[in-house]
């Protein structure tokens, strides 16, 4: 029987690849798919920082939604599969990540944290 050779797989990046930087992500589940809405948060000081005085009142956000990315459920698990599997390695090479409540509650002075 001969041995079935695997099809040549070309690589080409889209025209409009780019590497994104994510501050944060919003969406969530319909039927059929799911949506995440990535989004990056920019601290703008510009014009508190155009005085002598800096004016911190004068800071804001600028927040960019970068893309948003829809998948059907089959690729929505796979995804989550791959990145558990990716945190899990890196919290072994580098420690323990935070949970967003572990961070809110040492910002309340609820105890020293061993994160940060």
């Amino acid at each position: 029987m001969a041995q079935k050779v695997p099809p040549r797989v070309e690589v080409q990046r889209d025209e409009k690849y780019q590497t994104i930087l994510v501050s944060g992500v919003f969406g969530g589940h319909r039927p059929g798919f799911f949506e995440a809405i990535l989004y990056r948060d920019e601290l703008v000081a510009d014009e508190a920082l155009s005085t002598a005085v800096p004016s911190p009142e004068k800071v804001y956000l600028r927040r960019t939604l970068q893309c948003r990315l829809v998948m059907d459920p089959f690729q929505a698990k796979n995804f989550a599969q791959w990145l558990i599997h990716h945190i899990n390695e890196y919290e072994k090479l580098f420690g323990k990540i935070p949970t967003p409540e572990e961070v809110k509650q040492h910002s309340k002075g609820e105890g020293p944290s061993p994160y940060l």
